[in-house]
């Protein structure tokens, strides 16, 4: 399904806000209005009412109580003027009727009255509708009023024709239609223009982020050519693009730095065949030849692996499994290896005994790390010295590994760069001893893999010692 731009949804929520404002606005306008026209007429129709009860209350005699009462009621047409019933509860003939009320050709009024009757002594307003002619219904507004005279309930029934109302009424509902459908259409075409004028600024941000190219990543917008709005959004979009900036610089250094590592073994492996081409040597010669090039073809080839392990550690976020892994035999097993190493030197690898000790992660990756780390203390640290190995735990919920070695001549302002990829603290030695300058960033990413981190810490009276937290299993 294709998705609906922000243009077209702005101008469908203002065109629907536009008619529930007109509908809210036109319904109150309405009943305003309503209720107004059928104030007049309750006012004349309570007036009438009243001086037709008090005449009831004042006059005995029938016939003068009725000239009082057509007095009352004035003259007019039957469609127009105020007309009257007057009865008692529990007779069907009426004491006063007039107008409307004696039209021939309809059933008494107070058959078509909807409701019940008010309480005895008190009134109520109805609107009411007889249909006098045959094609037309006519409305109208009643008062009724129940009074006790005597011993009966007198029923005084006042109506005046409301079709005044009605007719003002219908005009003002078309006149609402016409023009609520109207600023209703109108929302819905000019909204568009003045969305896209207000998105006009994402549109130029839009335009500005589609020229950035990756030599143009720290290029830098003027807030004054932003509005408040998107000045936030550009703000974390200019910290992206620098931080963009500096993983692709970073990578840009890390291909020049993997292409000189490369190109040096190669360059040795070449002279030596080269060397060997140029004269016939003896079998021994060129079997030390032979030696010579494979101790390269070696490094390089342990350089490839390490290089594919960095990219492979930093393709995913996540461990591809996560197992318990018990720490404390790794430690062993893997010292045990280096020690063996070691010795070639007159060096030792000791570990400390340590309890059992259970963390999550990838076993192959955590036996890389602390081999790594060994493989760099045994590289730096002095000959024929010791390398410990203590497991310790740091809180509850975390362990500690230390590699200590016995160098710590390491500068303070050089341990900050020992995990950037291919920093050599000497770079003669570190290259002759077959160093990278990789083992150390690919210890971090590791410990970084399996929620942890490393540190490292160095001084001539110390020595040097690498610290890895890890969280427990």
């Amino acid at each position: 399904m294709k998705p609906v731009s922000i243009r077209l949804r702005l101008s469908l929520l203002i065109s629907l806000l536009t008619l529930a404002i007109i509908l809210v606005v036109s319904v109150v306008a309405y009943v305003e209005l309503e209720e107004s026209l059928l104030r007049n007429i309750d006012e004349i129709l309570r007036a009438t009412g009243e001086g037709i009860v008090a005449t009831l209350d004042e006059h005995e005699d029938a016939a003068a109580r009725e000239a009082e009462f057509r007095s009352i009621m004035g003259s007019g047409s039957s469609g127009d003027s105020v007309w009257c019933r007057i009865w008692v509860d529990g007779r069907e003939e009426s004491l006063f009727s007039s107008g409307l009320a004696n039209h021939p050709r309809r059933e008494p009024l107070l058959d078509l009255l909807p409701g019940e009757a008010p309480e005895v002594g008190e009134s109520s307003f109805l609107s009411t509708a007889d249909e006098i002619d045959r094609d037309e219904e006519h409305p109208y507004r009643v008062l009724w009023i129940r009074r006790v005279q005597g011993q009966e309930v007198v029923n005084v029934l006042v109506g005046r024709s409301s079709h005044y109302v009605s007719h003002e009424l219908t005009e003002f509902y078309q006149l609402l239609l016409i023009v609520g459908a109207s600023l209703t259409l109108l929302a819905f075409l000019v909204a568009p223009v003045l969305i896209s004028w207000g998105l006009r600024p994402i549109a130029q941000a839009g335009a500005q982020l589609q020229a950035i190219t990756h030599k143009s990543l720290k290029q830098q917008r003027e807030p004054s050519e932003m509005t408040p709005e998107l000045k936030p959004f550009m703000a974390a979009l200019d910290d992206m693009l620098d931080r963009l900036d500096e993983a692709m610089r970073q990578q840009e250094q890390f291909i020049a730095d993997a292409a000189h590592e490369l190109r040096t073994p190669v360059a040795v492996i070449k002279s030596t065949l080269q060397t060997a081409q140029l004269q016939r040597r003896t079998v021994g010669e060129y079997e030390e030849n032979i030696e010579e090039t494979l101790q390269d073809v070696g490094r390089l080839e342990h350089l490839i692996e390490q290089l594919l392990s960095l990219a492979r550690l930093e393709t995913p976020d996540t461990l591809r499994e996560s197992l318990d892994v018990r720490l404390d035999a790794l430690l062993s097993e893997t010292v045990g290896a280096f020690d063996a190493r070691a010795a070639q030197r007159n060096g030792r690898v000791v570990f400390s005994e340590a309890p059992p000790t259970t963390v999550k992660g990838d076993e192959n990756e955590l036996r890389q790390l602390f081999g790594n780390l060994l493989d760099n203390a045994l590289r730096h640290g002095p000959r024929g010295g010791t390398v410990r190995v203590t497991l310790a735990n740091g809180t509850e919920d975390r362990v500690t590994v230390s590699v200590h070695d016995e160098g710590g001549q390491i500068s303070p302002d050089t341990v900050v760069h020992l995990f950037d990829r291919f920093y050599r603290v000497d770079s003669s030695r570190s290259q002759a001893s077959g160093g990278s300058g990789l083992g150390l960033a690919i210890a971090r990413e590791i410990a970084h893999r399996h929620g942890g981190d490393i540190e490292i810490t160095s001084n001539p009276q110390a020595g040097t010692v690498v610290s890895v937290s890890l969280p427990r299993g």
